[in-house]
């Protein structure tokens, strides 16, 4: 059985994408398993899965062409296995707005959401500007103002966007396995804003796992997980982010293929239920019933 680890793409997360796979590679080859990489670029985003020879693809994609869905979908058509979650789960949990509707229907609270024609209805500032499909916090705006929301959504203009209500708060991540919660991550840049340069910068943010905080607030977090990774039936690894403010915890997003590099959050969070890096590539594999 030959694994193909299918990194890069095109998307903004590019560059995080080949250290997520060079990672995986190396768990792989470790592991002895006979695997290779395959680094995607515009040229070859289709061919490379045509044309490449491998049983199982092991996707390590973030962002668009990647996360959504599209890559997921052409693997079914091929009848390729492939780690991480289906085509409908991956197009859902990629799409902020509608996870957020989701999380609603289970009882979750989230932040309250602005429609575009609707900014000069906000009261309360600040706001985030974000797109709807984008990860790594990639084009993350904090707005004061009317102005300031609109100066985001001119940078913004090539995508869709939402704006949500700013909640202060600690940050929290919570990653799920196998619809297996690994424990509650608390997020603490140094700067204020965990934004692309503190998420992927050495000693720009302090991690603190398991998170300090009260006990049934760190068990809402991971049941609040738990719930989304199931309810959107997504398979191997996510990681849903919220705030916690006044008691209160706000679901933000969830990713359905996180980060596995060195600074990443799951494997993090999975040392705090004894797994290893290795492991988790193990149960990623298992789980397709290799």
């Amino acid at each position: 059985m030959k694994i193909g680890v299918f990194m890069g793409g095109i998307s903004s997360e590019r560059e995080i994408s080949i250290k997520t796979g060079t990672a995986i590679l190396k768990s792989l080859l470790r592991q002895g398993y006979d695997a290779y990489g395959i680094e995607l670029h515009k040229d070859n985003m289709l061919k490379a899965f045509l044309d490449e020879e491998y049983d199982v693809a092991f996707l390590a994609l973030h962002g668009i062409y990647g996360e959504d869905g599209r890559i997921q979908a052409l693997l079914d058509i091929l009848g390729k296995k492939y780690t991480g979650s289906s085509m409908i789960s991956s197009a859902i949990s990629m799409d902020k707005d509608l996870t957020k509707k989701i999380a609603i229907s289970e009882g979750i609270k989230v932040p309250k959401t602005y429609k575009i024609h609707d900014i000069y209805k906000i009261e309360d500032f600040p706001v985030v500007v974000k797109p709807v499909i984008e990860g790594s916090s990639v084009g993350l705006y904090i707005c004061k103002s009317i102005e300031e929301v609109k100066k985001a959504l001119a940078e913004l203009s090539e995508k869709e966007v939402t704006i949500e209500q700013f909640i202060k708060g600690e940050e929290l991540t919570v990653g799920v396995i196998q619809g297996e919660p690994l424990g509650v991550l608390k997020i603490k840049p140094k700067k204020g804003l965990y934004d692309y340069k503190s998420k992927y910068t050495k000693g720009m943010t302090e991690y603190e796992y398991p998170a300090v905080i009260d006990n049934k607030d760190y068990k809402k977090a991971m049941e609040y997980a738990t719930i989304i990774h199931n309810s959107l039936k997504m398979n191997g690894i996510s990681r849903s982010d919220f705030i916690l403010s006044n008691g209160d915890i706000y679901f933000l997003e969830v990713n359905s293929c996180p980060g596995m590099t060195e600074t990443s959050l799951v494997p993090k969070l999975a040392t705090l239920k004894g797994y290893t890096f290795d492991d988790l590539i193990k149960k990623m594999l298992k789980e397709i019933n290799l």
